[in-house]
């Protein structure tokens, strides 16, 4: 994990991110049917990732989720606005739950540090908290009013709070090997080639779609592809083929300075020197 100074906190603005709220008596029974993560025993204020996936196991997007006392909310990658949503509501039929396109009503302020839940709870007063891994660090977001979200970062950076930009938040993120939609996650991913089974994936609840692919893969023990950490002293950018021994074995998914992350073959292994071109990269992880 990238170590960060336990007192700095970064934040960022990330209310472009499409949200959804599910409410209705059987708004965590429905999610629990046809999502990775299980839901039914969810309690508020807690927060799970979650993935939607096909019959065969391969992924139709990736959320982010946080129960409050009377509905379950949502965000995922503004990639998947289009696509998700639609593919969640196809399953409703008669199911007792209200999905409720909430992007324009909420802001999502992203707090990153140590000490981001202190930092957020003096700043946004009773505002629902969503613990995140997207980083691999300490981090959080503030779901707040679209119209608060000004106010909120002012108060984070008077508190001494500091603007991240993207790119700054993204080598946080490649330094701890975490996947991100539209990067190692796509249509034709299963969740156990971007490594987030561990936190998206309940191997020991009830059937759910694409619950027999996953068995299947998770007891065969392995999958053909898998994501991996890279470092480099030559350039770098993202959908760089890479070859070991004269055979494809993968792609650059992710660039950050020296760092970068790929989903490459199974067989590649920690401590591998693999090309692209006339660049070395060595396998980290």
């Amino acid at each position: 994990m990238r170590v960060m100074d336990e007192t700095r906190i970064l934040l960022a603005d990330r209310s472009e991110r499409p949200k959804l709220r599910f409410s209705g008596p059987q708004a965590a029974w429905f999610l629990h049917q046809v999502l990775t993560q299980a839901f039914e025993d969810i309690e508020p204020g807690e927060a799970r990732d979650a993935a939607m996936i096909t019959t065969r196991g391969r992924m139709t997007g990736y959320l982010e989720a946080l129960a409050t006392e009377d509905a379950i909310f949502a965000h995922f990658e503004p990639e998947l606005a289009t696509t998700l949503p639609e593919a969640i509501r196809r399953y409703v039929f008669a199911t007792q739950v209200e999905i409720d396109d909430v992007t324009d009503a909420y802001g999502l302020v992203l707090v990153v540090g140590e000490a981001w839940r202190e930092a957020a709870s003096e700043v946004a007063g009773g505002a629902p908290l969503h613990p995140t891994t997207s980083l691999g660090a300490p981090a959080g977001y503030i779901w707040t009013d679209r119209s608060d979200v000004a106010a909120v970062m002012q108060a984070l950076e008077t508190r001494g709070g500091v603007r991240a930009a993207e790119d700054e938040l993204e080598s946080i993120r490649v330094a701890n090997g975490v996947a991100r939609w539209g990067r190692e996650m796509d249509e034709k991913t299963f969740p156990q080639e971007a490594a987030i089974d561990d936190r998206a994936v309940h191997f020991d609840k009830g059937c759910y779609l694409g619950q027999e692919a996953m068995a299947k893969i998770h007891f065969r023990g392995k999958v053909n592809r898998r994501l991996a950490r890279l470092s480099s002293d030559g350039a770098l950018a993202p959908g760089l083929e890479l070859e070991a021994g004269g055979a494809r074995v993968g792609k650059v998914t992710s660039v950050a300075g020296d760092k970068a992350l790929a989903i490459v073959k199974h067989t590649v292994e920690p401590g591998a020197i693999v090309t692209s071109g006339d660049v070395d990269l060595k396998v980290i992880a």
